[in-house]
């Protein structure tokens, strides 16, 4: 569930009509005010490797369940063209250069915070945006996504 109306929402979507985030910031507050982890979805428009991961794992209804109950989504599309308003535009300290586009803050944001800049790319946090478990890339394996998510709930539940 979400807490209010996403950022972003008139023209990027989740699949399988999962309902989430696709600023961090914003999902993240939501995550706090709900008290569930988080989890991060570094995808693309242009991103093959995402859509089948999303047709192939994300459908399994075990996987659903848990991303729809259990944790607040928030999608970082890195190649996204769309500006963002001067005061959202970042300064990268990766790179020196200001980030004034959707996809190129939250590339940035990628790089800089996980040493990653391929996608998918998937990373569960808790409520400090702190990592709850190993990040993990595209593995077509549902038995490992689950495991995965597993993981980021326990150790979130032990906090």
């Amino acid at each position: 569930d979400i807490c209010d109306k996403p950022k972003y929402a008139d023209f990027l979507h989740l699949p399988h009509g999962l309902k989430g985030y696709f600023d961090y910031e914003q999902g993240l507050a939501c995550a706090k005010k709900m008290n569930k982890p988080v989890f991060i979805d570094f995808t693309g428009h242009g991103c093959v490797n995402c859509r089948e991961m999303e047709a192939r794992v994300w459908s399994d209804p075990r996987v659903l369940k848990k991303l729809k109950e259990d944790f607040v989504i928030i999608a970082l599309y890195v190649d996204d063209k769309s500006k963002l308003p001067e005061n959202e535009w970042i300064t990268s300290n990766y790179d020196g250069k200001v980030k004034k586009t959707i996809g190129k803050k939250f590339a940035d944001f990628q790089i800089s915070r996980f040493n990653v800049n391929a996608q998918p790319y998937y990373v569960l946090l808790d409520t400090n945006g702190e990592l709850l478990t190993n990040p993990k890339a595209y593995d077509l394996n549902v038995e490992n996504f689950l495991e995965f998510l597993d993981e980021g709930l326990a150790e979130f539940k032990k906090q």
